[in-house]
């Protein structure tokens, strides 16, 4: 029974430091993301925009699993510095459904004027839609979902032992 106990107690220690290293990372995109919303503006052009298919295979499936990303590539200037990137929000942008890339696209047709936030400490770092959207909190709801694992595992196995 002791050797049972350690190997669980080993489990549930793992579980809950991979999930510090999530919750860690996870307030890391949050915050940065929720800073972005108080970068300075300045107005940009979108040059392209397409969407880009990403192939991820699947283990155990034929099949690969296809995300939709909308590359936009836009330009803005900083002082006399003309800057030029792709990057739409601090969170990823690909999606399982291609009607999200494409909702995206035609927000942001080429040639259109638009706002670029941008990093004042590196005015390279810039964004579109600043602020926190739904896949900013990912790793820190993973990491806070390892954390509550790691934790309850010892006490519904000690309940689980008093029961037997």
């Amino acid at each position: 029974m002791r050797v049972l106990w350690g190997v669980i107690t080993i489990i549930c220690a793992l579980l809950a430091a991979v999930g510090v290293v999530f919750v860690l990372a996870g307030l890391k995109d949050v915050l940065r993301a929720l800073r972005s919303r108080r970068w300075p503006t300045v107005p940009g052009t979108v040059l392209a925009a397409e969407e880009v298919e990403h192939r991820l295979p699947v283990p155990g499936q034929t099949e690969p699993r296809v995300h939709y990303e909308a590359r936009v590539q836009y330009e803005y200037s900083v002082g006399r510095v003309l800057v030029g990137t792709a990057t739409l929000r601090v969170d990823p942008t690909a999606r399982t459904n291609p009607d999200d890339a494409q909702a995206t696209l035609r927000r942001y047709p080429p040639g259109q004027a638009v706002r670029v936030a941008y990093n004042p400490q590196d005015p390279t770092d810039a964004v579109l839609e600043p602020g926190a959207h739904a896949p900013s909190f990912v790793r820190l709801v993973v990491g806070l979902g390892l954390v509550a694992v790691g934790a309850c595992i010892p006490l519904i196995a000690r309940w689980f032992l008093a029961r037997v």
